[in-house]
C-alpha cells in the first residue's frame, strides 16, 4: 500500500527528511513529487518515525511545504530482459539511447540476494607469514584481499 506524506521535514544537500512516516523500510524506494515533477529516491536511513531519504535527481526546487512523497513498499528493481543487450542505460536501469522502451521479463531488487556463509567454500592454501600473532589471530589465505596499514613516516 502506499502512502502520501505531504511536506518535509528538511532538505540538506541531496537528501531530505521525512518524520512521522510508519513502516518504513530500509532501501526502500520514494516517490517525490512537487507539482507535476516526480523525482525518485531511496531511504538510507530510518531512525523511530523519521526517515532519511537520498533523492536521485537531486533536491533542487524541492520546498519544505509543498512537496509530496510516496513511498513504494518496494527497493529498486532493475528490469531484465534480452532486449537489454547492447543497450545504453541511466542509472537507474532505463533506456537513453533513443531506441524505445524495454518490456522486461522480470525485474531484480539490485540489492541482491544475501549470500549463505555456510555454502561458501572452505578457506585453503593459507600463507605462511613466519610472524606468530599474524599467522595464529589474523590468518592470510591466498586469493583474498589484504590490507597494508603503515603509520606516516615509517620504513614500510
Amino acid at each position: 500500500m502506499n502512502i502520501e506524506y505531504m511536506g518535509l521535514k528538511e532538505i540538506t544537500g541531496p537528501l531530505v527528511v521525512l518524520s512521522g512516516v510508519k513502516n518504513a523500510s530500509y532501501e526502500e524506494m520514494v516517490e517525490i513529487s512537487i507539482g507535476k515533477e516526480k523525482r525518485l529516491g531511496r531511504i538510507i536511513q530510518i531512525e523511530g518515525e523519521t526517515c532519511v531519504v537520498q533523492v536521485f535527481e537531486g533536491t533542487k526546487g524541492l520546498s519544505l511545504d509543498n512537496t509530496r512523497t510516496r513511498l513504494q513498499g518496494k527497493p529498486l528493481m532493475m528490469p531484465l530482459s534480452k532486449e537489454l543487450l547492447g543497450r545504453v542505460l541511466d542509472g537507474m536501469g532505463r533506456p537513453i539511447d533513443g531506441l524505445g522502451e524495454v518490456y522486461p521479463d522480470k525485474s531484480w531488487d539490485i540489492n541482491g540476494d544475501p549470500i549463505n556463509p555456510v555454502r561458501r567454500e572452505y578457506p585453503r592454501n593459507f600463507i605462511q607469514t613466519g610472524i606468530s600473532t599474524i599467522d595464529g589471530l589474523i590468518t592470510l589465505i591466498r586469493g583474498q584481499k589484504l590490507p597494508v596499514f603503515s603509520g606516516s613516516g615509517l620504513p614500510h
